[in-house]
């Protein structure tokens, strides 16, 4: 089946403007979740080396490649008593390192979770790097803030939160729990909110949107003088992308627009005028992205498929994933994502 709705083409690369390039990706299908038909190709920009898709669907149709497509609902809490013990665990750690007061909280949590490094690891980046406001009154906006449950946390982090989110069931669901949803894009925020924000986060936003310089542009000129970027994006360097190629859970076609490895997406932000890119260590999906990848492989949709993978192949997955990890403990480059952080310049 074609695409339903209005293509465009992409003679040159969306983030530097060069035309040179090379087809990399042919004939790719959404594998995730079959939301959206068509087959669609990659290139490889020989300039800045983000990898684009054309043709791709342009502006007034793309909202058909999210059609079936998983949406954001309210986070629920598990009832189950070793649920509770676990998040309770999480929490006391959780109120040791960022100062916060969550309950419920078992203190012991700060001398237990440490025994387990990687999940330590994980919740210390829960903040995406922001720590506890440094003031009263410091403005935090989350672009794509789908139900709001980053924003909840950094709520306990002293940050007065909004957001920005397109999905208009997550939308309710964020201002249900309290959250200011300011509007559905940057394009729709007031005159008033330039230069206003402390913060600015997108976690897994930008390989979404049609022109990323002005996304980021956008952002820059509402942070104020020093503000800080954040985001994570897939990285199109990471060793699942080499090992799984078309069947890469993080190419999600034709969703994602743009991706990048970490230098195309530095000259991304130099070019709309950030400074101090720094790559901050990534979370670790490799187990989730691997599975799924080889899931996909296999022909499955791995949004919908989540049966076992054939045992040969799990076994394979499973040396796969322990051996990637070895790598990018040390190599963040190679990891499935990229998080990095940057500034408005003073």
């Amino acid at each position: 089946m074609t695409w339903p709705g209005g293509l465009e083409s992409v003679p040159q690369c969306p983030v530097c403007g060069d035309p040179h390039r090379r087809l990399e990706q042919s004939e790719v299908t959404d594998k995730a979740f079959a939301a959206a038909p068509g087959a669609w190709s990659l290139h490889r920009c020989l300039g800045c080396g983000i990898l684009y898709l054309d043709p791709r669907p342009d502006r007034a149709s793309i909202h058909l490649a999210y059609r079936n497509y998983y949406t954001h609902a309210a986070a629920r809490s598990a009832e189950g008593l070793l649920s509770r013990l676990k998040r309770a665990l999480t929490n006391g750690y959780r109120n040791r390192v960022f100062g916060t007061h969550l309950r419920p909280a078992i203190a012991a949590g700060s001398v237990v979770m440490p025994l387990f490094p990687e999940r330590a690891a994980a919740i210390r980046r829960e903040d995406r790097g922001l720590g506890r406001a440094g003031a009263p009154g410091q403005r935090l906006l989350d672009v794509g803030c789908g139900n709001g449950q980053f924003l909840l946390w950094a709520r306990e982090l002293g940050w007065e939160c909004h957001g920005v989110e397109l999905d208009a069931a997550a939308t309710r669901v964020a201002r249900e729990q309290g959250i200011s949803v300011l509007g559905s894009s940057l394009e729709e925020l007031q005159p008033g909110t330039a230069g206003s924000f402390d913060a600015i986060t997108l976690s897994h936003v930008i390989e979404h949107v049609h022109d990323p310089i002005d996304m980021l542009r956008r952002c820059r000129e509402l942070l104020r003088p020093g503000g800080y970027l954040w985001l994570e994006t897939p990285n199109t360097e990471s060793l699942g992308y080499s090992r799984y190629g078309a069947s890469w859970r993080g190419l999600e076609t034709p969703r994602h627009l743009v991706l990048f490895n970490f230098a195309s997406l530095c000259c991304s932000l130099e070019r709309a005028g950030f400074e101090r890119v720094q790559r901050l260590q990534p979370p670790d999906v490799t187990a989730s992205v691997f599975t799924e990848s080889a899931a996909m492989r296999l022909g499955r949709i791995a949004g919908k498929d989540t049966s076992p993978l054939p045992g040969d192949v799990r076994a394979e997955t499973r040396t796969a994933i322990r051996q990637a990890r070895a790598v990018t403990r040390g190599d963040p480059a190679k990891a499935e994502f990229l998080s990095v952080t940057a500034r408005r310049p003073a």
